[in-house]
């Protein structure tokens, strides 16, 4: 067996998926190695046991036992995960607020490709990889937290941050540096449109192109100079145009 082929298991109910998913990895992917296909939850348990694959392709809906319920059964989860789901609108934001990858059905190839080259280049970190499960695991189960948290890559892992510490966050390229109410700061790889998604059910808003704002910690909004909020730790920040009429609205519910 080739030790540089990613080693992969395809986990779904219907045949004809594990068999269709297998094709293109061949034709496209050439650097995996399929090393089993399952058209069962309780034959993938098995099979991920028996052969410690590197990733699994692994769907959602499956009958007597899910995506889901299969991880369950799985500590630590020592391997890469792409999830596959059909139409799970809820699934899919918690797959990205807990930075785990997932293919919609039909699986484009592209885009299959790209989940591939992701997978090549982590860094592996099992405990990385049981944080980002755990957190999604957790975000199916309580879909509304009252301490909600978010994911965030770090440089040797994966933090939990609670929303509530947020005050603000700052755009810098492709990074975001958020700034905590402790005074300290954390700087991610992740625009901020991304950051924003992650936020979007919390009462946050993007008041700057460069910038996102926790509205719980907002101390005041002034019309003077263009228009600007400060914060509670007393950072000004220019609101922009086309963004100021809609944050007096919000303020003035």
């Amino acid at each position: 067996m080739n030790e540089n082929k990613i080693r992969a298991i395809l986990i779904d109910d219907e045949p004809f998926c594990t068999a269709g998913l297998e094709v293109e990895l061949k034709e496209a992917c050439p650097e995996v190695e399929v090393i089993a296909t399952c058209n069962s939850a309780k034959e993938g348990l098995k099979q991920i046991k028996a052969l410690k694959p590197d990733v699994v392709f692994l769907d959602i809906e499956m009958p007597w036992m899910n995506g889901f319920e299969l991880l369950e059964l799985i500590s630590p989860i020592e391997f890469e995960i792409i999830f596959i789901t059909a139409y799970d609108q809820f699934a899919v934001k918690a797959f990205r607020k807990s930075a785990v990858d997932y293919l919609m059905k039909p699986v484009e190839r592209n885009l299959l490709v790209e989940a591939v080259s992701r997978l090549e280049g982590n860094k592996k970190n099992d405990d990385t990889q049981s944080a980002k499960i755990d957190y999604l695991l957790e975000s199916i189960r309580n879909p509304v937290s009252a301490n909600p948290k978010i994911s965030v890559p770090s440089s040797d892992g994966i933090d939990l941050i609670p929303v509530q510490d947020i005050i603000y966050i700052k755009a810098d390229g492709c990074y975001s540096e958020i700034y905590l109410i402790d005074g300290s700061q954390k700087l991610i790889s992740r625009v901020l449109k991304d950051t924003e998604f992650q936020l979007e059910d919390f009462n946050f808003m993007r008041i700057h192109h460069s910038y996102l704002i926790n509205m719980e910690h907002l101390k005041s909004f002034h019309r003077s100079d263009g228009g600007y909020v400060e914060m509670i730790n007393d950072k000004k920040i220019g609101v922009s145009r086309a963004r100021k009429q809609e944050l007096i609205t919000k303020l003035q519910n």
